[in-house]
């Protein structure tokens, strides 16, 4: 009977070791990262492409970059240097825009589910070029793309140039697939256009 009741203690003071060991190893798992690791990113790319294709298959748009840092606890992803190619659905040109720096992030809407915005930063500029030599420039100091409508926005002042003159305006919305530019003034700053010569021989 002495011999059972020992096993049983030493059983018991097994468990127990156990259970201190998983505790012990759960603690160190919920520790906080050193200070030179809290602000790292969880995923780090350099010279990386990212490709966005429609539920149709066919390509959205190519993103590249010199350096991409996706970033779990806030689900962003850093760029630098990004360059975003953006194939239109219907065959129209691709409008090419490159950035000095951006981001990707979730874009929650009341009532509506979270859409994936690209944010653009730092010398923009916006091109789309035509077989017949014709083209639309838009440089603008950031703006917001929305993949999914292919839309695109900013409040930043604009400038617009193409194959006939140079348009200024304070803010721009883009629907990219119809092409179609909105421009905006306010009672300061007018939209202003300046048609170069030889346009209405």
């Amino acid at each position: 009977m002495a011999r059972i009741s020992t096993w049983v203690v030493c059983a018991g003071l097994l468990v127990v070791c156990v259970l201190m060991v998983f505790d012990s190893a759960e603690e160190s798992s919920r520790a906080p990262l050193p200070a030179d690791l809290a602000d790292a990113p969880n995923l780090l790319m350099a010279t990386a492409t990212i490709l966005q294709y429609r539920e149709d298959g066919t390509l959205n748009y190519r993103l590249a970059a010199r350096q991409i840092r996706h970033f779990d606890a806030e689900n962003i992803t850093r760029l630098q240097d990004a360059s975003l190619h953006l194939l239109d659905s219907e065959g129209k040109p691709p409008w090419d825009i490159q950035a000095r720096s951006g981001e990707i992030r979730q874009n929650p809407s009341p009532g509506q589910p979270a859409e994936e915005v690209v944010f653009l930063n730092d010398q923009v500029e916006m091109t789309q070029e035509y077989p017949d030599g014709s083209f639309v420039r838009v440089n603008t100091p950031s703006i917001y793309y929305y993949p999914e409508r292919q839309y695109a926005e900013t409040t930043q002042n604009v400038m617009i140039d193409t194959d006939v003159g140079r348009t200024k305006a304070i803010g721009l919305q883009g629907e990219l697939q119809q092409g179609l530019l909105r421009l905006f003034s306010s009672e300061e700053e007018r939209v202003h256009t300046i048609v170069l010569r030889n346009q209405f021989r």
